[in-house]
């Protein structure tokens, strides 16, 4: 039975991934329903986290542009034409 010792951990894996997946939307819809709006506050701080780890984020027309010196990195927005002019595009 050396075979099967992965199976109920394969088999967990698979129907956590077929779980229903409701979108921010849905879950408030249902929060409004019921008075319960701790899915919506945590699908909220999810955001928040995947956001913070993301970093920077720019507008239309800028992109961002990080350099990293020893163990610090820094990062800026930058318009599009300038770093078009920074690779010699125009």
């Amino acid at each position: 039975m050396k075979g099967r010792t992965g199976f109920p951990v394969l088999a967990a894996v698979l129907m956590i991934g077929c779980a229903e997946h409701m979108t921010l939307e849905e879950l408030e819809l249902a929060a409004i329903e019921s008075g319960d709006w701790s899915a919506v506050e945590q699908r909220e701080r999810a955001i928040a986290r995947r956001a913070a780890r993301s970093g920077l984020s720019c507008g239309n027309g800028a992109v961002a542009v990080c350099e990293s010196r020893g163990g610090d990195r820094r990062c800026n927005c930058v318009n599009n034409d300038s770093i078009n002019r920074m690779l010699g595009g125009w």
